[in-house]
């Protein structure tokens, strides 16, 4: 017998930050890693 269960019930996780916002941020903090290295490697040459 299957058991009906509604989809408030169903979820596995609390509601968080949305993805695109992380995806978004994560993506910045790559970029302003890369153009730090790359201003480092420009003044050590």
């Amino acid at each position: 017998m299957t058991r009906r269960i509604d989809a408030e019930d169903a979820r596995q996780a609390k509601t968080g930050y949305p993805v695109l916002a992380v995806l978004v941020v994560s993506l910045g903090l790559a970029f302003l890693v890369w153009l730090a290295v790359e201003v480092y490697g420009q003044w050590i040459s």
